[in-house]
């Protein structure tokens, strides 16, 4: 009976601590896929179409917001560009950009191999540059993988 309740508290361990070590090892294998410019394994880590809608909606609020205040009739075409953008931002070379202050194109691939992880819930994890904790990608438990689902991008 003693043997028995030692596997099984064996087994909750090794089950715990896969389950907090997973964000990590999803972590490395993005950071991994973005410096190999890999498009297949950045398909497994990112959920390509509800991150770029999250982007734009957020893109779209914050152009509206600014443009409430103004009579200016090119104002608009700001929504337009906001497109743009979006597909900048998800490449490999934009994801490495974030929170580093570059532009996409300008910061080194290397720079993904730096992020870090924070805690959101037990499903929620921001992965963010160690020179702005603000800036970043959010990762959400998909089944037993994890996967980007929003970015997290600096007030215009």
């Amino acid at each position: 009976m003693r043997r028995v309740a030692g596997w099984a508290a064996a087994l909750v361990l090794v089950l715990v601590g896969a389950f907090f070590a997973s964000p990590y090892l999803a972590l490395r294998g993005l950071g991994e896929a973005v410096v190999r410019q890999d498009a297949q394994a950045l398909e497994r880590y990112i959920d390509f179409p509800r991150v770029r809608e999250a982007l734009k909606a957020d893109l779209n609020a914050a152009l509206l917001k600014e443009m409430q205040g103004t009579q200016d009739p090119f104002a608009g075409l700001g929504l337009l560009f906001a497109a743009g953008m979006v597909e900048a931002f998800l490449t490999p070379e934009g994801l490495a950009a974030l929170g580093t202050g570059l532009e996409p194109g300008e910061a080194s691939l290397e720079e993904a191999r730096r992020w870090r992880l924070r805690w959101e819930g037990l499903g929620r994890v921001f992965v963010h540059s160690p020179e702005d904790p603000s800036t970043g990608l959010v990762m959400e438990r998909q089944g037993l993988r994890w996967k980007v689902v929003r970015l997290r991008l600096p007030p215009p």
